[in-house]
């Protein structure tokens, strides 16, 4: 509305600087004419056919008490302005009579016993803005139509999202902890805040099953230990046994496997409470390094080779957290390697994505198998006779994901491949 407002007032000026230049132009000649000839030159046929060459012009000459000496005008305009262009109604002489128009014209004095009023004909520019106006009422219209017609839908669309939102989220609360929000094809805002909602639902529900896993493995691994820690002090009250050293060296193993299932659970726990905030630029090699330096002579008092291939690896994290996984996956590739087999550990970095690759020629993991062993106290030995809390695969699963990364188990052919893959560039 404001551009079109701009472009009339444009336009209409333009029309008004042609306009007073016509009308002044048509007082200049009528004004010569009478100078020359006098009243006679604006009678004749040959005067009046200077206001009829111009297309819409009309005049009047008028005497000094307004009566009409010549022209086309019926009678002087009261309101005629000199020097200034007016818009006046008249009686205009035509072929078929007198008719009744609007015009824009403009009185010159020409004697103090005549005057001189020229106008043209306002008929185009009245109807330039009707047009004008019609246009904008019509275009206001159309645009207030289509405007409540597309608010509608996008409210709908909005107020349909929420609802079904809200259906879904009491559905989830309900226990129905598969439930996730319809994404659709257009790839818009809601459609963003629908995968957004279904990624805090998926992590709920990650959360809540190991949670459940969680449990069920604490109350089994804490169960046995505490078992036979009350049948030997039952055992020993029965015989009336006192300072018995090989119960107290049991019971003092059991404690430090409960210790070590405890501090695997705080770990677990602090490495989920870790936000990108708390993150420092960081070298992968330089932390795992530190990893082999720690667990090295173990390798070798057990009887393993560590082959180490160490390139620099930028990331971003926590190195306390990081060195964690490096020693959970080294350690993990001891216990489970064969005397004499290497264990080959290598860092590297393309296109600003580091990798951490542990390789064993133990018995590896079946690829069936291979999401369960990322679970809290999963055990693929469910006897559980093999050391170890089941904690090992779930702190680097959690550290990885934490940190922007994934861990990939795979085939060593034979052993284990364990590949973690930090996608998040270096900063």
């Amino acid at each position: 509305m404001l551009a079109l407002s701009a472009q009339h007032l444009q336009t209409g000026r333009l029309l008004d600087m042609e306009l007073k230049h016509l009308i002044e132009g048509e007082l200049e000649a009528l004004a010569s004419r009478y100078r020359e000839v006098g009243v006679s030159g604006l009678v004749a046929p040959g005067g009046e056919s200077i206001a009829r060459e111009a297309r819409g012009v009309v005049y009047i000459l008028a005497g000094a008490n307004g009566e009409r000496l010549a022209g086309n005008i019926e009678t002087w305009p009261p309101a005629a302005r000199e020097k200034v262009v007016t818009t006046l109604p008249i009686a205009v002489r035509t072929a078929a009579g007198l008719q009744k128009v609007t015009v824009d014209g403009e009185a010159l004095r020409l004697t103090s016993e005549a005057r001189l009023f020229v106008g043209h004909r306002a008929d185009s520019r009245i109807a330039l803005d009707r047009k004008y106006w019609a246009s904008m009422a019509a275009a206001v219209a159309v645009t207030a139509l289509l405007s409540l017609a597309l608010g509608w839908l996008a409210s709908r669309r909005g107020l349909r999202f929420v609802q079904d939102a809200a259906a879904a989220g009491d559905r989830f609360l309900s226990g129905n902890l598969q439930e996730r929000l319809r994404v659709s094809r257009r790839r818009d805002e809601f459609d963003r805040l629908a995968e957004v909602v279904n990624a805090c639902f998926e992590e709920i529900e990650r959360m809540i099953g190991s949670l459940r896993a969680a449990t069920d493995g604490l109350a089994h691994d804490l169960k046995t230990p505490l078992t036979r820690i009350k049948a030997r002090i039952e055992l020993s009250l029965l015989r009336g046994e006192s300072g018995d050293d090989a119960l107290l060296a049991e019971t003092a193993e059991d404690l430090e496997s409960m210790l070590q299932l405890i501090d695997g659970l705080l770990e677990l726990a602090r490495a989920d409470a870790i936000t990108a905030a708390s993150f420092e630029p960081s070298d992968l090699a330089s932390i795992v390094q530190d990893a082999v330096d720690l667990y090295g002579p173990l390798a070798e008092e057990q009887g393993r080779r560590m082959e180490v291939r160490l390139l620099p690896a930028p990331v971003d994290g926590l190195r306390p957290l990081l060195l964690h996984l490096a020693a959970n996956l080294i350690d993990n590739a001891i216990k489970h390697s064969p005397t004499g087999a290497a264990i080959v550990v290598e860092t590297s970095a393309v296109d600003g994505v580091a990798r951490l690759t542990v390789a064993d020629r133990g018995p590896g993991i079946a690829p069936e198998l291979r999401d369960v062993a990322r679970r809290r106290f999963s055990r693929l030995d469910e006897s559980r006779s093999t050391p170890g809390s089941g904690l090992g695969l779930a702190l680097v699963d959690t550290v990885a994901r934490v940190h922007g990364g994934k861990l990939v188990l795979s085939d060593n052919r034979p052993g284990l491949l364990a590949e973690v893959i930090f996608k998040r560039p270096a900063s």
